[in-house]
């Protein structure tokens, strides 16, 4: 099941622009935002998202102990950085995001936090039949639906088909996120995707 984000920051297309990396990486099922520093812990305890991003102007150092004592521990803590802070202040953090990494670099730090996230989670049957982890498998590798039927020997509409139950079943849309939950789950390795 994707994951549930929250993304606090005072600029606007900071904000934006972070909601709609999230939305589009296939990787989150539902994207919260905030400006507000003021009732960001409410909102935390109220919507319990499974990642926080949040700018680190907008926490003090108690934060973390304060998410513990609401009974929040399990959220996760990425800071949105594109000023200077002291080491001490990102330590809080169990991931730092900065301005000038790349999507590709963004992706793996999303995948390491929803990795950590679900290795806390009892683990989940993905439930594919193995037909439809032969489709997934050369989805992801960027096949279209008629390359990977003559791979296959099955019909174009087979596939379709096929494609339609792995996003059901998953509760994934993209092929971004596809491929990230494939990887995740040992079905394909960083080099079969070379």
């Amino acid at each position: 099941m994707p994951a549930s984000a929250m993304i606090a920051e005072h600029s606007e297309i900071i904000r934006k622009g972070m909601v709609h990396l999230l939305e589009s990486s296939g990787l989150f099922g539902i994207v919260r935002e905030t400006p507000c520093s003021a009732s960001l812990l409410d909102q935390v305890r109220r919507h319990q998202p499974d990642i926080l991003f949040v700018n680190p102007g907008m926490i003090d150092a108690t934060f973390r102990d304060k998410l513990k004592k609401t009974q929040e521990p399990q959220t996760r803590l990425a800071a949105i950085v594109y000023s200077l802070h002291d080491e001490s202040t990102l330590k809080v953090f169990d991931e730092v995001i900065l301005v000038n990494d790349t999507r590709a670099k963004i992706l793996r730090k999303l995948n390491n936090l929803i990795k950590e996230q679900t290795s806390e989670e009892p683990h989940s049957d993905h439930s594919l039949t193995a037909r439809e982890l032969d489709v997934l498998k050369l989805l992801v590798k960027g096949l279209s639906n008629k390359e990977i039927s003559t791979a296959l020997f099955i019909s174009t509409h087979t596939v379709m088909t096929h494609r339609k139950n792995i996003t059901q079943k998953l509760n994934i849309k993209s092929v971004a996120g596809l491929t990230v939950y494939a990887m995740l789950n040992g079905i394909i390795s960083m080099e079969e995707l070379e």
